[in-house]
């Protein structure tokens, strides 16, 4: 169920969102509260579930792993879903998994060393997640 925002909350949400590291003393100011106003409106979305977190974005090519992918990933049947979304939650090299519409069940962006990093975890998930095929396509650059 979507969350109702007024235009204050509205704000509040868009600031945090191009900058989460803001003290609650300027987001105060730039949607005209004082900073304790600011903390119990941001406590508040955080309550209703509309802020799930705060978190650092990362340029994948400035970390270790050098090699990174989206894989198109297919499972045997619904049924192994959770089975592979446990698999992937645990595994390091994956960033970040979508569940979604179309042709693929899942979409998910592994970030590897090397390449035989990526197919072992292409085989993981095909021999202990449920997968039935995949189709990777690396990432040359982030524009």
């Amino acid at each position: 169920m979507a969350a109702e925002l007024d235009r204050t909350d509205a704000a509040i949400v868009e600031l945090l969102r191009q900058d989460g590291r803001l003290s609650f003393k300027e987001l105060g100011e730039r949607v005209n509260l004082s900073a304790n106003a600011a903390r119990d409106r941001v406590r508040n979305l955080l309550s209703r579930g509309v802020i799930t977190g705060f978190h650092a974005h990362l340029d994948p090519g400035r970390i270790d792993k050098r090699l990174h992918a989206f894989v198109d990933v297919r499972l045997r049947s619904p049924d192994h879903a959770a089975q592979f979304e446990r698999l992937v939650r645990a595994h390091p090299g994956v960033v970040e998994t979508v569940h979604l519409t179309g042709s693929a069940d899942y979409l998910l962006r592994a970030a590897c060393e090397d390449p035989t990093e990526l197919d072992d975890l292409i085989n993981e998930m095909k021999e202990s997640g449920g997968v039935r095929d995949t189709q990777t396509r690396l990432i040359l650059r982030v524009v």
